[in-house]
C-alpha cells in the first residue's frame, strides 16, 4: 500500500486488514502453511508519515525500493494534490502497471493513477465527491459514478474510504473464494460483502438526512416494499391529492413515484440476492413485484442484467 503525508488512514489500514485477516484465517481454518498475503505500507521514504486525522504509519521502506509487489494499491486522502506534483512518484506508478500483477487505487488515490495516465481508455471510479475532478483528469476514462469499484484489466479502482475494504474482500474472493472472502468479511464483522455494482449511496440514510414527511415516508417505503406503494396510496398516506403528492414527491425526491418505487424495488430484490434468497419467485413476492417476470423485466432495465445472471455473478 502506497501512502503519502495527509492520506487517509483508513483508506491503509481497512484493505491491508482485510488481507492479513485472510492470511490469519487460511493459516488457522485451512492448515496454510505459507502466508498468503505478506501486508507492507511504503511511501517515498521509510519511516513515520503523518495521515489526514493526527495518527502516524510508519512506511517500512521508500517506493523506490520496491521491485517484488503482487498487488500494489494507492491510497487517498486530502494530501493526493501535493503528491500529484511528484513527478518521479507518477512516473514509478506508471511503471508498475507493466510489472505487477494487480494495480488498484483506494478512495481519491484514483487522482494519482490518472496523474500517473494510467485510466485513460479505462472504466474507473473513485469517491463520488471526486467523480468530476477524475473525469477532467483523465479526459478519455468512462468513469462509473456510482460503483464500489471497478476492474479494467488489472487495473482496480474503488470509491470512498471503506468501499477500499469491499475492493479488498473481492481480491481475497478472487484469490481464494467466495467462501474465504464471507468468512473473512464476518470475522471483521462487515453487515455485508458487498459487490463492486452496488450503489456509493445508502437511500436510508439520504432517507434519514430528510427532516420532513418525505423522508419519513422514504424511510417507510424502504421498509415495506411489498406494500401497495401506488400513488393513490401513497398520497393518500401524506393527506394529498394524487396530482400534488406526484409533484411535491418528484421534486423532493428527484424521480417520479413510479421510477422511484421501481428502483427502490429492484435494490431491495438485489440485497435479497445477495444475502443467497434461493427463490427468485419468492424475492419478487416479497419485493412487491407480484410475479417473476415483472421482477425480472425490471431487474433488467435497472441493473442492465436478469436477475439469474446476476445471482451468478455475485
Amino acid at each position: 500500500m502506497l501512502g503519502f503525508p495527509q492520506a487517509q488512514v483508513l483508506d491503509i489500514t481497512g484493505p491491508l486488514e482485510v488481507f492479513s485477516r485472510t492470511a490469519r484465517w487460511l493459516a488457522e481454518h485451512r492448515g496454510a502453511r505459507t502466508p498468503a498475503y505478506v501486508t507492507e505500507f511504503i511511501a517515498a521514504r521509510a519511516g513515520p508519515v503523518a495521515m489526514s486525522n493526527g495518527l502516524q504509519l510508519v512506511a517500512s521502506r521508500r517506493y523506490s525500493a520496491v521491485d517484488d509487489a503482487d498487488t500494489l494499491l494507492v491510497a487517498g486522502g486530502i494530501g493526493w494534490e501535493e503528491t500529484a506534483r511528484d513527478r518521479r512518484l507518477l512516473q514509478w506508478l506508471a511503471a508498475q502497471a507493466g510489472r505487477v500483477q494487480r494495480l488498484g487505487s483506494i478512495c481519491n488515490g484514483a487522482m494519482l493513477l490518472a496523474a500517473a495516465g494510467l485510466l485513460e481508455g479505462r472504466a474507473a471510479t473513485t469517491h463520488w465527491a471526486y467523480l468530476d475532478r477524475l473525469a477532467s483528469l483523465a479526459p478519455k476514462a468512462r468513469v462509473d459514478r456510482d460503483a464500489l469499484y471497478v476492474r479494467s484489466g488489472n487495473i482496480y479502482t474503488s470509491a470512498g474510504v471503506t468501499a477500499g475494504m469491499d475492493l479488498a474482500l473481492a481480491l481475497v474472493e478472487q484469490d481464494h473464494g467466495k467462501a474465504v472472502a464471507l468468512a473473512v468479511a464476518q470475522e471483521l464483522v462487515l453487515f455485508l460483502k458487498r459487490p463492486g455494482g452496488q450503489s456509493q449511496f445508502s437511500r436510508h440514510l439520504q432517507a434519514q438526512r430528510r427532516d420532513d414527511l418525505f423522508g419519513e415516508l422514504e424511510l417507510w417505503m424502504l421498509e415495506h416494499p411489498g406494500e401497495d406503494l401506488s400513488v393513490a396510496k401513497l398520497a393518500r398516506r401524506m393527506n394529498m391529492s394524487a396530482r400534488h403528492f406526484a409533484r411535491l414527491f418528484a421534486a423532493r425526491l428527484g424521480a417520479s413515484p413510479a421510477a422511484y418505487v421501481r428502483r427502490l424495488r429492484v435494490e431491495q430484490a438485489r440485497r435479497r440476492i445477495e444475502e443467497g434468497a434461493l427463490r427468485l419467485k419468492q424475492v419478487a413476492r416479497d419485493c412487491g413485484f407480484g410475479d417473476e417476470q415483472a421482477l425480472r423485466r425490471s431487474f433488467q432495465a435497472v441493473v442492465g442484467i436478469t436477475p439469474a445472471e446476476y445471482r451468478q455473478r455475485f
